[in-house]
């Protein structure tokens, strides 16, 4: 088991202006996940065009789309789902249930307010998702749903 130290030194934060070994494993992890013309020269300098396929990682897999690659992002590309996501239900708030909420409206599944609050609307639209994806429709986002939203927001991004 490695240690918060040591899992830092091998997975650095890279963003623009990076360069170097983990510069160029992290091209070659976001390549296959996008679009060949957005696909990025595997050369180990983090330019705006890898900061762009970053973003479009970042959305495939549900996270804050700021061109940095922290902890989460490298997870989630090393195991190419969503990974350590919180469980989300009715009466909560967070940056994540916005998130949420953003997909499902380019979905057609939500048509309420962006506003990180997990209520009324958010669990209709949750649960909506659920029973078109043939998931147990309980309105309540578990794992299995945000491997079903992340493949959505794959197919949305690639589309």
């Amino acid at each position: 088991m490695f240690t918060v130290t040591q899992v830092q030194a091998i997975d650095p934060i890279l963003q623009i202006g990076s360069q170097g070994e983990k510069v160029r494993q992290l091209q070659a992890l976001v390549n296959p996940r996008i679009l060949v013309a957005d696909q990025v020269k595997v050369d180990g300098v983090f330019g705006s065009k890898t900061e762009a396929a970053v973003k479009i990682v970042q959305f495939q897999f549900l996270l804050e789309q700021d061109g940095i690659v922290g902890a989460s992002t490298w997870k989630s590309l090393r195991a190419n789902a969503p990974v350590g996501m919180p469980i989300l239900r009715r009466g909560m708030v967070s940056k994540q249930v916005g998130i949420v909420q953003e997909l499902l409206k380019v979905g057609n599944f939500y048509a309420g307010a962006i506003d990180n609050a997990f209520g009324i609307k958010t669990e209709a639209a949750v649960r909506a998702f659920q029973k078109d994806r043939q998931l147990t429709a309980d309105g309540v986002i578990g794992d299995r749903t945000w491997k079903a939203l992340s493949n959505f927001a794959t197919f949305l991004s690639i589309d």
